[in-house]
């Protein structure tokens, strides 16, 4: 008799691929289908987590900077972000805007702080001895981000003293629809009302399920885009402003939306803006033509086999479909061949065995 772990190996030996995707079902069994879902990070209960003397740090992934969630978040609640990217002889200017968030109650944002490790020796410093000496003197609204990349001289002080966090561009169309439809809230799905509701609603859709697919592509490496792009939210935020001012725009003009514009300031403008490889942004241009089209309007459109565009004017039932969709992707879905998927699944699982046997091996010597 076989028990689940020795099914695992056998699958492991026999199809090096599938590995991973059995031990997603495996953790799901024993454990619950939420240890295998993508979460979407609520900033807004972090904020309420960290105080005055806590700082909140963002571990920097590709497609994962947290900038423009932070200023969206700050929007809301009515406060300043006064922000800051790190580098030689921005150490006075950053103090500087430590010291009037500190007073003023506003929050600053330090950017790229792998780029100033001596500012970030010193800030913990400043923060033990603000709370130990002089906690009366900082505002109560006052929060610190700070966001760097993985640095061995990171001062562990400093770590102690933060919640540390990082927001990985999720994994998995499903996931990736979740993380946007989080950050879509039921006053943006009812900017645009009247006859152009429908419209609005069905390309705010399109766009969030390209935006998710051009994400997902880059795991596929050279057969995703023959270069790596850094998409991340700034630019599905920016794709729907614009898209947002042009239906209002044409509504107001009674002109049907056009399409070619849409497309051309997507593809060309706001992403294409990132692509330096001429048959990157060819796919891209093709991904535009087909789903920024006004064929995404007719009714049983499907992106996908199983991936419509749901109806209705309240976010729930956007939410909710994105729950029916399966967590493991067919790779047609991305215009890529099963083999594709085989080379990347391969590679992944042997990515996560090394660095398990190099992590145990490290442990023994320690």
């Amino acid at each position: 008799m076989l028990f689940r772990s020795d099914k695992l190996l056998l699958v492991r030996c026999i199809r090096e691929d599938r590995a991973l995707l059995c031990v997603n079902e495996y953790i799901a069994d024993a454990m619950g289908k939420p240890y295998v879902e993508s979460r979407p990070l609520n900033l807004g209960n972090l904020t309420d987590e960290a105080d005055k003397f806590t700082p909140m740090i963002f571990i920097l992934t590709r497609g994962g900077d947290p900038t423009g969630a932070i200023n969206e978040l700050a929007r809301k609640r009515k406060k300043k972000v006064a922000s800051i990217s790190m580098g030689q002889g921005q150490e006075p200017a950053a103090r500087k805007l430590v010291t009037q968030g500190m007073m003023s109650g506003s929050w600053v944002l330090l950017q790229n702080c792998h780029l100033g490790l001596k500012m970030m020796v010193e800030l913990e410093g400043t923060l033990i001895n603000k709370k130990a000496n002089e906690p009366e003197e900082t505002h109560d609204e006052f929060r610190l981000w700070i966001s760097a990349e993985p640095h061995p001289n990171f001062p562990v002080g400093l770590l102690h003293l933060s919640i540390k966090v990082t927001n990985e561009a999720p994994s998995g169309v499903k996931a990736g629809l979740k993380g946007s439809y989080a950050w879509i809230t039921q006053d943006l799905m009812d900017a645009i009302t009247g006859p152009s509701g429908p419209t609005w609603r069905t390309m705010l859709w399109g766009l969030c399920f390209m935006h998710t697919i051009v994400q997902e592509r880059r795991k596929f490496g050279a057969l995703g885009f023959c270069i790596p792009y850094e998409f991340n939210q700034a630019d599905l935020s920016a794709c729907t402003q614009f898209i947002q001012n042009h239906i209002t725009e044409v509504d107001g003009k009674k002109r049907p939306v056009d399409w070619p514009t849409v497309n051309y300031m997507v593809c060309e403008v706001q992403y294409g803006g990132k692509i330096t490889d001429a048959f990157d942004l060819r796919l891209f241009n093709t991904y535009g033509q087909a789903w920024l089209a006004l064929r995404i309007m007719e009714p049983g459109f499907e992106f996908f086999k199983g991936y419509k565009v749901p109806t209705g004017t309240d976010i729930d039932i956007y939410r909710k479909y994105i729950e029916t969709l399966s967590l493991v992707d067919n790779p047609e879905i991305f215009g890529l061949h099963s083999n594709a998927d085989l080379v990347f699944r391969t590679a992944q699982t042997t990515a996560v065995l090394s660095t398990i046997q190099i992590g145990r091996a490290s442990c023994r010597e320690r």
